[in-house]
Formats: structure tokens, C-alpha cells, sequence
């Protein structure tokens, strides 16, 4: 039995880290942090009135009452934040899935920040056909491009994915060459699971803008010379070493 699985596990990519654990913690941060000035108003007014008054009644129920009003907004504005976070947890974690499946000539690195870095990579997948930055997202409704923009719902969003996925590559870049592996191949890659897009694949700015379902073909896409087996081996290690 145990031969068995070790065979199957054999015919697939190796998988490192964890996907979606970035969005999900960052998530309760970003979306509940109002919770603590809730904490400390409540805490003021507690003050205020034990164990010698500094308020009378009344004030201290209208504060109580305005603390319990913008405790209600403040978890309700929260509470769609999460929704969003937890959304972007569940795209990745679809991805990651597609990705174990490929061939085990591949490294699959999920949720990976390098050492000092300012990036979440949400995948970088090391393969025959060189190194791949893929950011995910999971958005409803559709999403075009105008001028190497990308607008959704007819704006551009306060943080555009193009630039996240080149920065992402950049920083790649800067860690792959201080480790003397710089000369693998790089891409980048705009992964959208739900979305409309104009073709299923293509690219924008010198990123690849693909569907989820076409991401796999994207990645055993031949766009360079394939890397050597010991470049791919020795980026594999040096990202390894940060999981480890």
C-alpha cells in the first residue's frame, strides 16, 4: 500500500506551503481591527464612571448608545471585508489544487513570502518551462483592459493586480539573482477564477492574463528555451529553503 502511494505521489508536482493562509489571517486584521477601538472607547467610559463619576448618566448612555452604533457599522463594514479576503482564500485554494495535479517534473510553492520581502506570492511554480508568478484572483462580474490598465466595473482598483504581479516578479527577480540563479526565465501571470474576460488568454503588458481553467496550459507553455534541469533544480532549493 504504502509503495503504491508513493508511486502516485511520484507522477505529480511537489507542493510547498500553504495556499490561502495569507488572505484569510490578513482578512481578520484588515476587517476586525475596529474592534479595538471599540475596546478602548468602552474602556474610557468604564473609567469614566467607576469608581468616581466623571460623566453623569445621561452622558455616559448617549456615549454608550454612540459606541454600540458605531460598534454595529464599524463589524457590519468588517464583516464584508472578511467575505472578500475569505473569497480571495478560496480562489487561491482552488488554484493550488489545479497545480498538485501537474507533472511532477514541476515545484508548486503556495503563499510564499521570501526572507525581508514586501510580496505574498500567492503560487510560483518551477517546471520545464521556466519560473511562473501566478496571482489570483476571484472576482465576480467581468474585467477589461484599456491603455495596459485593468478596470473592473468600469474603475480601476485601488491596488491594480498588473503592477502586484510585475512587483512580485521584481522582487523574485532580486532574490534569484542574489542567490545566483538569475538567469531562469520569469513570467508573470493574472489568474481569474469567475470572471469575464475579452479572450480566455492573453497578454497584457508582457503579463498573461488567462482563466482559471486555462491556467495549466498557460504553465506548460514553452515561451522561452526550456530551463535546464539544474537551474530549475537549484531554484527549486533556494525557495525551499525559505519554506524550511
Amino acid at each position: 500500500m504504502e509503495t503504491s502511494k508513493e508511486s502516485l505521489s511520484a507522477r505529480f508536482a511537489s507542493v510547498y506551503g500553504s495556499p490561502g493562509e495569507a488572505p484569510r489571517v490578513l482578512g481578520l486584521l484588515r476587517a476586525f481591527w475596529p474592534l479595538l477601538v471599540i475596546c478602548l472607547a468602552t474602556g474610557y467610559l468604564l473609567r469614566a464612571w467607576f469608581p468616581h463619576p466623571a460623566l453623569t448618566v445621561s452622558q455616559v448612555g448617549v456615549l454608550f448608545f454612540l459606541v454600540a452604533v458605531s460598534a454595529a457599522i464599524l463589524l457590519a463594514w468588517g464583516d464584508r471585508r472578511l467575505g472578500n479576503f475569505l473569497k480571495g482564500a478560496q480562489g487561491e485554494e482552488w488554484v493550488a489544487r489545479e497545480l498538485a495535479f501537474l507533472s511532477s517534473d514541476h515545484a508548486v510553492f503556495n503563499g510564499l513570502r521570501l526572507g525581508g520581502g514586501k510580496q505574498n506570492f500567492d503560487h510560483i511554480i518551477v517546471g520545464p518551462a521556466g519560473v511562473f508568478v501566478v496571482e489570483t484572483k476571484n472576482w465576480r462580474g467581468s474585467v477589461e483592459f484599456r491603455g495596459g490598465k485593468l478596470y473592473a466595473g468600469g474603475k480601476e482598483p485601488s491596488r491594480p493586480p498588473l503592477k502586484q504581479v510585475k512587483a512580485a516578479v521584481a522582487e523574485l527577480v532580486d532574490f534569484l539573482d542574489d542567490a545566483g540563479a538569475g538567469a531562469a526565465p520569469i513570467h508573470s501571470v493574472l489568474c481569474f477564477l469567475g470572471t469575464k474576460l475579452p479572450e480566455d488568454v492573453m497578454n497584457v503588458n508582457g503579463v498573461v492574463v488567462c482563466k482559471g481553467e486555462k491556467l495549466v496550459e498557460v504553465l506548460q507553455e514553452t515561451f522561452d528555451e526550456p530551463i535546464a534541469e539544474s537551474l530549475r533544480d537549484q531554484v527549486i532549493d533556494e525557495l525551499r529553503k525559505i519554506i524550511e
